[in-house]
This record gives structure tokens, C-alpha cells and sequence, in this order.
């Protein structure tokens, strides 16, 4: 009896792991940073090519902030505004897509891994509108499993208009930038294996309990 009673206790705690492991398998960050334009630089401070040295050669105070979801987000006028993904993907090769519905008189740009992706140099305000013009689209091609950082970057003058980012993958469709909907299509496994381990634990508990 002992020994059952031993087997049980390692097949609950094996259960758990597993139920851990699904909770924490995509630890997806969002971090939101603002900091005020230099206005007795040229252009603010702000070169649309490189926008990643324009951020760090601002001397303004950084705010920062960290976010579960990035729709209606407001940044301020007279801001430069970097938003920081930390992904933790883990399933095969994908696709994937992102649109940036931002308010950016000076433009945007995002990068992938430190390395620049795409960038729009124009006058971006989207007006709440997915099919506007301005809306921003990029794609990150290729991406395996690994923990991957997506930076984008954009700056504004005058206005303080909200902005909403929407993603998808070749596994999703598309949904509001969140860290739940970023977990779902970073990791498919997960809901897989907690449903094993429940049934599992379901199974052995009635059989231990005649």
C-alpha cells in the first residue's frame, strides 16, 4: 500500500510539472518607453533612418511601463515612443505579421534582434481605420524556435491620437498586441500536454480512490 500510495505522489507531482511547465512556456514581455523630443535639435532629435540612435541620443528621462495588451495606447505629444516585445517562440518555422496602426508625424520603424526590419519615413496617423494607408505593415519572415526582441520605434509633434498594434502568424489570425494572444501563437504544445496531465491525474485519482 505504501508503495502505491508513493506512485501516486510522483505521478501528482509529475502532473503538476507538466501543468507548470504549460503555465510558463512563453514568457512574452512588453515594455512601453517615452521620452520627450529635444526640440532644440534638428528635427527633434529624430533621424527616420535610424531611428533606434535617434531613441538612445535623446537626453530626456525615460518612462517605462510595462503592458499585458497595446490597443488604444496613448504616448503624448512631443514624444518619442519605443515599444520592446520580448518573444519566447517555440514551434517550427513561421510567418510573422504585424501592423502598426500608430500616431507618427515622424515616422516609424521596427527592428528585429537589433537589426532594422522596415521603417516608414512619412507623416503615420491611421485615424482608427485597420484598412487606412497609414497603417504600418511588416512582416518577420522565418522566425524558428528561440527568443527573438521586436523594436519599434516612432515619434510625434503635435498630437496625441491612441494607437493599437495587431499581429498574426501562419498558425493565428489576427488579434490585438497582447501577452496572452502572443503566448497562444508563440507555443501550440502547451494546451496539448495540460490536457494530458489533467486526464492523467483524472485517471489515476478514481482508480487510487476504489
Amino acid at each position: 500500500m505504501e508503495n502505491v500510495v508513493m506512485n501516486f505522489k510522483n505521478i501528482k507531482l509529475m502532473c503538476a510539472s507538466l501543468l507548470l511547465i504549460c503555465g510558463n512556456a512563453s514568457a512574452t514581455l512588453m515594455t512601453f518607453e517615452t521620452r520627450d523630443l529635444d526640440h532644440d535639435a534638428a528635427n527633434h532629435g529624430i533621424d527616420k533612418l535610424d531611428y533606434a540612435g535617434s531613441w538612445l541620443a535623446q537626453a530626456s528621462d525615460i518612462n517605462s511601463v510595462e503592458l499585458s495588451d497595446f490597443t488604444m495606447i496613448k504616448s503624448g505629444k512631443d514624444r518619442i515612443s519605443h515599444l520592446q516585445i520580448d518573444l519566447s517562440i517555440d514551434r517550427g518555422l513561421s510567418n510573422w505579421f504585424f501592423e502598426l496602426g500608430l500616431d507618427a508625424g515622424f515616422g516609424a520603424a521596427v527592428y528585429l534582434d537589433g537589426n532594422l526590419v522596415d521603417n516608414r519615413t512619412d507623416d503615420l496617423w491611421w485615424g482608427y481605420n485597420w484598412n487606412n494607408s497609414d497603417v504600418f505593415s511588416v512582416a518577420l519572415n522565418g522566425l524558428t524556435r528561440d527568443n527573438k526582441v521586436v523594436d519599434i520605434y516612432w515619434g510625434e509633434h503635435c498630437c496625441n491620437g491612441a494607437s493599437s498594434i495587431r499581429f498574426k502568424n501562419d498558425f493565428s489570425q489576427w488579434g490585438n498586441l497582447s501577452a496572452s494572444n502572443l503566448a497562444d501563437a508563440s507555443i501550440p504544445e502547451p494546451t496539448s500536454i495540460a490536457l494530458i496531465a489533467m486526464g492523467l491525474l483524472g485517471l489515476v485519482s478514481r482508480r487510487f480512490s476504489k
